[in-house]
C-alpha cells in the first residue's frame, strides 16, 4: 500500500473521535488525587471487597447502499458478552474487563481483555509517595480536550468498530501500559509508558473499503503490516496539567510512533514511522458554557517535506464551545484546522499530487445531545463538515434504557461528499445504520 492511501486514511480517521466528552474528563480531572484511597479505609468490614458485573449484547447492521467491494451488506453482527470485576485491598485495587464475541460480519469468534490492572497508591513509600498513584496494566487510556477530535491524544484507537456502530466505549482500545500520576501544589503529572507499540486498529478493507490512489477508486485489498515495519520499542506519553485562574492548563508530550501506517519502505509497503508530538491546552467556563483551545505539533521522520515515502509534518488546531441551550438539550460546535508543512515540497515529489490534501484542511463539527423521559432517552446528532474538501460524516444515535437491566440502541452513520478520493467521501459505501440491544446482570 502506498503513502497516499494511508495518509488519507490516517487524516480521515484523526478527524474523529473523542468520546469521553469533555465536560466529564474536566470534572474527573478536577478533582486531582480523589478521595478513592481515603474512601477505601473506611469500609464498613460487612462490605466485600469484591464486585462484579456485566452485560450481553447483541447488535445487528447494514449498508445503506451496495458496495462493489463487500458484495455482503452486513457490516455489524456481534453477539457479546462482557464480565468485569474489581478486588479492592486497603489502599490499591485489581480490575477486570473482558470480551467473548462472535463477530458475524466476519464470521469469527474473538476475545479481548479490555482491562486487567493493579491501581494503587505509593503511600508506601513515605510522605511523598502519598502524592503518587499507579496503574499498571491493561488499560483504557485518553486525554485531550476534543469531543470526537484527537490532537494529543495518541493512544491506540479502534475506527473499525466506531463505523460499524459499536458503543462508544469501543473507539477505545487497550494497551498494555504503566501510568503514573503525581499530585502536587505546582501541578498535576501524568507519565504513561507502553513497552511496547500499540497501533491503532484502522480502516483495512474487511469490512469497509478505502481510496487507492494507484487505481483511482476504492479496494477491499487487506492493508496489513509486515513484522518488520511494525515497531517493537516503547511509546511515552507526558501531561503536565493545573487549575489557573479558572483555566484548566495542559502540556503533553509524545515519543513513538505514527499510530497508523503513514509511510512506506523502499519496496513501498506500509510501515509505521517514528512520530513525536508537542502541544497544550486550556478549557475555562465561557459565559454559560464551556470554551475549549488545544493545539499539537506533529513531528515525522521527514524535516522538508522532499519524501514522498514519507508523512509531512503537520500543525493542528482545535477552538471548541460547549452550553446547554434549553433545559436537557446540549449544543456544541468546533473548528479543527490540520496545517502540512512543506506542502510545496509535498506537491513537488508526491506520486499523486492530484489526491494531497489542501495545506489548511478544516473541518467543522456541530453537536447536539437531548435526554428525555427522566433521563432514560438519549439522543445525539453529531455531524463532521470539511469546507476544504466539500465531504462530511453524520452521525445520529439513540439509546433507550426504562429499567437498569436493559438497553435498546440504533444510530446511523452517513459519510457524504463529491470527491472519491476525499477523507470522508472515500466511505460512502460504508454508510449504515445499526440497532442493538444490552442486558446487564451481576451485583
Amino acid at each position: 500500500m502506498n503513502r497516499q492511501a494511508t495518509v488519507a486514511l490516517a487524516l480521515c480517521l484523526m478527524s474523529g473521535l473523542n468520546t469521553t466528552g469533555y465536560a466529564r474528563q474536566f470534572a474527573e480531572e478536577q478533582s486531582g488525587q480523589d478521595d478513592l484511597w481515603e474512601d477505601m479505609g473506611d469500609w464498613d468490614e460487612t462490605v466485600s471487597p469484591f464486585n462484579w458485573s456485566g452485560f450481553l449484547d447483541v447488535a445487528g447492521g447494514t449498508r445503506l447502499q451496495s458496495d462493489a467491494y463487500h458484495p455482503d451488506n452486513t457490516t455489524l453482527a456481534d453477539v457479546r458478552m462482557q464480565l468485569q470485576g474489581a478486588y479492592t485491598f486497603s489502599e490499591s485495587k485489581i480490575s477486570f474487563r473482558g470480551d467473548a464475541l462472535y463477530n458475524g460480519a466476519e464470521d469469527s469468534w474473538q476475545s479481548q481483555i479490555r482491562e486487567l490492572y493493579w491501581q494503587g497508591n505509593l503511600g508506601f513509600l513515605g510522605e511523598a509517595g502519598k502524592s503518587v498513584d499507579v496503574k499498571a496494566g491493561q488499560q483504557i487510556l485518553t486525554w485531550g480536550t476534543g469531543d470526537y477530535l484527537f490532537l494529543n491524544d495518541l493512544f491506540p484507537k479502534d475506527y473499525q468498530s466506531f463505523f460499524a456502530g459499536r458503543d462508544d466505549d469501543y473507539l477505545k482500545y487497550p494497551s498494555l501500559s504503566m501510568k503514573v500520576s503525581g499530585y502536587f501544589n505546582v501541578m498535576n503529572v501524568d507519565v504513561v509508558i507502553t513497552p511496547e507499540f500499540e497501533p491503532d486498529n484502522g480502516i483495512n478493507g474487511d469490512i469497509f473499503s478505502y481510496f487507492n490512489p494507484q487505481t483511482g477508486g476504492n479496494t477491499s485489498d487487506r492493508l496489513s503490516v509486515s513484522n518488520e515495519n511494525t515497531p517493537d520499542k516503547p511509546e511515552y506519553a507526558l501531561r503536565l496539567y493545573r487549575t489557573l485562574a479558572g483555566t484548566e492548563l495542559a502540556v503533553y508530550g509524545y515519543k513513538g510512533f505514527s499510530k497508523l501506517p503513514q509511510a512506506a519502505d523502499v519496496n513501498g509497503l506500509p510501515r509505521y514511522s517514528e512520530l513525536s508530538v508537542t502541544g497544550f491546552s486550556a478549557v475555562r467556563a465561557v459565559g454559560p458554557g464551556l470554551g475549549k483551545l488545544e493545539y499539537a505539533f506533529h513531528d515525522g521522520e521527514d524535516t522538508s517535506g522532499n519524501d514522498p515515502r514519507l508523512p509531512n509534518d503537520q500543525s493542528r488546531f482545535l477552538v471548541g464551545y460547549e452550553q446547554e441551550l434549553i433545559a436537557n438539550l446540549t449544543g456544541g460546535i468546533q473548528w479543527y484546522t490540520e496545517l502540512t508543512h512543506d506542502h510545496e515540497a509535498l506537491m513537488t515529489n508526491s506520486l499523486w499530487p492530484q489526491y494531497e490534501p489542501s495545506q489548511k484542511r478544516h473541518v467543522f463539527t456541530t453537536q447536539l445531545r437531548y435526554q428525555a423521559w427522566r433521563q432514560t432517552l438519549s439522543l445525539q446528532a453529531f455531524n463532521f463538515y470539511s469546507p476544504t474538501d466539500g465531504d462530511g460524516y453524520l452521525r445520529l444515535k439513540a439509546t433507550w434504557s426504562p429499567v437498569d437491566t436493559w438497553q435498546l440502541g440504533g444510530g446511523l452513520n452517513l459519510f457524504y461528499g463529491d470527491e472519491p478520493y476525499t477523507f470522508y467521501s472515500q466511505f460512502r459505501d460504508a454508510s449504515n445504520v445499526y440497532v442493538s440491544f444490552r442486558y446487564y446482570f451481576g451485583e
